[in-house]
């Protein structure tokens, strides 16, 4: 009897193994292909869009231009042939996407397969299987979906960034999600199979007593602040979107030409020009790709223009290029070195007013070579004082180049004959700062001619005073060198 229920137990996990092996000739990994020149753009528009607030749009957006890319799908078959089904997003503004099935003894790779439908309504897209292509297409379920259903998901998420085979068990916890309003798709089912980033795609399965798959559902989205909630578009939606197929919509990729005419930044400007209330509905608005917020940008440019014609030059970019920074606070470490021995060490903490006036406060060290009644030594001494100065900054390819000038005036004690007396200084700094965006900070790096006045009762070996030195008055010292700048803007 111990022996019957063995083999029995046996054959029904050869029969499940087999079944699962089965899926890897229907369900695929999608990885969408871009040119060099798409990647570009997509660069560039991703650290704009960062910049004008909308980091999960640039997120997304950065993702594509990597390799590395990619998500899951399923084969179905309609009546103008094989196709893979899978999310908008995993395709994203591609024309062409990469398939692979990976078998248990080799992979099937189809490259360059068309994009053939694409809706961005429910997020779901058509990629076109070539007609030698013999892979296995799953039927759609055709029953009812019920709470406490069981399915599977099956899909390609990630490993060690690369898509690795999955397929988890789970029961549907809602068979119809309200998601308050959300314009996602008709039919949402919410359940409990493992889905992980790379699953997006692929299939929501009901496996019925003869042992066959169908689709119950393509699996969009996870909720990373919940345990076990997976969302899947369900069977009416891809029922409709597979009706599309006879009427072609407008692919997604001509978002790519209609915004390739503009740089990244020329739109960060024209978001900027928009009033404060369509800024904030852009930034908070639903987005289904990175892209959208950018034609959305432009769509409301151009109705406000048309409402009044005369607002359209507060949209027109100089031919100055000159430029509002992104981050205007700022902290930079300087390094003078004047002639002779004498040099300055300090710190600034200011703030750019628009990106054209900077003030604020610094603390400086200068180390002097001076001399008193017991002969030649090195002195230090510490300031504490402002600045303010102008300057203008100007875009130089994907960089800012700021030609400026400041002044700043600080006081602090000085070490002479074992006794701390005070010295005044002002500074008058010409230079220009190079400023590298990042997404989220600016990398300042300067460099500057620095005229400096100095009083102490010390009297400065290598610089002449205007007076004759003496130890109980102050001395007036002019000094110049060159100075150094490194820091950071945010």
């Amino acid at each position: 009897m111990k022996r019957t229920v063995g083999f029995v137990f046996l054959l029904l996990l050869i029969a499940v193994n087999l079944s699962a092996q089965g899926l890897r000739h229907s369900v695929c990994i999608v990885e969408p292909e871009f040119t060099e020149q798409e990647k570009a753009f997509m660069s560039d528009y991703s650290l704009y869009l960062s910049r004008a607030g909308m980091n999960s749009a640039s997120r997304m957006l950065s993702s594509y231009k990597n390799e590395g890319c990619f998500g899951s799908g399923v084969v179905v078959a309609t009546s103008t042939g094989k196709y893979v089904l899978t999310n908008l997003h995993v395709v994203g503004y591609a024309q062409a996407a990469t398939v692979s099935f990976q078998l248990h003894d080799k992979t099937l790779r189809y490259a360059h397969c068309r994009v053939a439908q694409t809706s961005p309504a429910c997020d779901l897209a058509m990629v076109e299987l070539p007609a030698e292509c013999d892979m296995i297409a799953l039927p759609l379920f055709t029953g009812e979906v019920t709470d406490d259903m069981s399915i599977a998901a099956a899909g390609f998420p990630g490993l060690a960034n690369k898509p690795s085979w999955q397929l988890t068990r789970g029961y549907v916890s809602n068979a119809r999600l309200d998601l308050d309003g959300h314009e996602r798709a008709t039919h949402i089912i919410q359940h409990t199979a493992s889905i992980d980033p790379g699953s997006s795609g692929g299939p929501l399965l009901f496996k019925d007593e003869e042992g066959k798959y169908s689709i119950v559902g393509i699996n969009t989205w996870k909720a990373f602040y919940r345990e076990g909630v997976g969302l899947a578009i369900g069977i009416e939606d891809i029922t409709a979107f597979e009706q599309t197929m006879s009427t072609p919509s407008d692919p997604e990729y001509k978002a790519l030409e209609q915004l390739q005419a503009m740089i990244g930044e020329d739109w960060l400007y024209v978001f900027r020009k928009l009033p404060e209330e369509e800024q904030k509905a852009l930034r908070e608005a639903d987005w289904r790709l990175p892209l959208d917020p950018a034609l959305r940008t432009l769509a409301v440019r151009d109705s406000l223009v048309n409402a009044d014609s005369k607002d359209a030059k507060r949209y027109e970019r100089t031919k100055s290029r000159i430029a509002d920074l992104d981050h205007y606070r700022h902290v930079n470490l300087i390094y003078n070195n004047y002639i002779g021995m004498n040099q300055q060490v300090g710190v600034q903490f200011g703030f750019d007013w628009r990106g054209f006036v900077s003030t604020g406060i610094q603390v400086t060290a200068l180390i002097a070579d001076m001399q008193d009644g017991a002969g030649s030594a090195t002195r230090a001494g510490g300031m504490f004082g402002a600045y303010l100065g102008g300057q203008v900054p100007i875009v130089v390819g994907k960089h800012i180049l700021a030609p400026h000038i400041l002044q700043s005036a600080g006081a602090g004690p000085i070490k002479s004959n074992d006794l701390f007396n005070v010295a005044i200084v002002t500074d008058t700094r010409i230079g220009l700062d190079w400023r590298i965006p990042f997404s989220s900070c600016d990398l300042i790096l300067g460099a500057y001619y620095d005229i400096n006045w100095m009083w102490s009762k010390d009297k400065l070996n290598n610089i002449e005073p205007n007076k004759t030195g003496v130890l109980n008055r102050f001395n007036q010292y002019l000094q110049h060198g060159i100075g150094v700048t490194l820091g950071v803007g945010f």
